[in-house]
């Protein structure tokens, strides 16, 4: 367990360094990053993405440890008519998290994958809706639900000059699965705002809420502040962020506050 969390650090450590290295684009390429960084916000933007996220949870347990966690999320665009785009959006998550006594779990846990149908044409308000669904492929039992699930879920926004407002919503039932765990029926609420500042670079604020209806304890919601920065790595544009913020609401072991380094790898039609 030991070698993979040293690997996953590594490949955080890595974004780290590779956001140090950034270079301002030159004047002639703002405008271009400015409107990357626009479509980087949207969910249902006509921009395929590979983005890599790594997080770290502090204070879980009596032992105040540190969960981590790398999702892969990349995000792919499709013409479905001429009038309407198909946007499926796949997490695939790897943790490793403190265990009983003193040990770690690691490994893939269960995989989200959403579809979004929406308007080829964005219009002052920008929505998309489509199933979300849940594939049990944990690697092991403490990471996953060991459940097939589906729901509803929907994304609207609006980017009203250097602004974009938002909200992310999904609903998880299982429909299938293993007779001895439990049900599964989760809730995902994501408000989002961010403000962009110009040359690619942008801040903004998200409350990533959650609530599992089927727990004592049911919501976890860390809020968290993000600068972001789109720049070019060669040839090719990235989006740079860092994020960092308390949790307003979790379970009594639950983690007190995240922090976040993430690229997202772009690539413009």
């Amino acid at each position: 367990m030991r070698s993979s969390r040293d690997a996953t650090v590594w490949q955080l450590v890595s974004l780290g360094a590779l956001t140090a290295l950034l270079v301002l684009p030159a004047p002639a390429a703002a405008q271009s990053a400015d409107e990357l960084a626009k479509q980087t916000q949207n969910p249902v933007s006509s921009l395929i993405s590979v983005p890599l996220q790594g997080n770290w949870d502090f204070g879980l347990g009596d032992r105040d440890a540190t969960a981590t966690l790398l999702n892969f999320q990349p995000v792919m665009p499709f013409a479905v008519t001429p009038s309407t785009n198909l946007i499926l959006r796949v997490i695939m998550p790897v943790t490793s998290q403190p265990g009983p006594e003193g040990t770690r779990v690691g490994g893939l846990g269960d995989i989200v994958a959403t579809a979004f149908f929406s308007p080829a044409r964005a219009g002052r308000i920008i929505w998309g809706v489509g199933p979300v669904v849940l594939l049990p492929a944990a690697t092991d039992n403490a990471l996953g639900s060991e459940k097939f699930g589906v729901g509803p879920s929907f994304v609207t926004l609006t980017q009203p000059g250097k602004w974009t407002l938002g909200l992310l919503f999904n609903q998880i039932w299982s429909t299938s699965g293993a007779d001895d765990r439990s049900d599964v029926s989760t809730m995902s609420l994501q408000p989002f705002a961010n403000y962009n500042l110009g040359r690619g670079l942008s801040a903004g604020a998200s409350l990533e809420a959650s609530a599992n209806w089927e727990a004592d304890e049911t919501w976890t919601a860390p809020l968290l502040f993000t600068v972001s920065k789109v720049a070019l790595l060669g040839k090719r544009p990235v989006n740079f962020s860092v994020a960092a913020g308390p949790t307003l609401a979790s379970p009594d072991d639950g983690a007190s506050w995240r922090f976040r380094l993430s690229a997202t790898f772009l690539f413009p039609r």
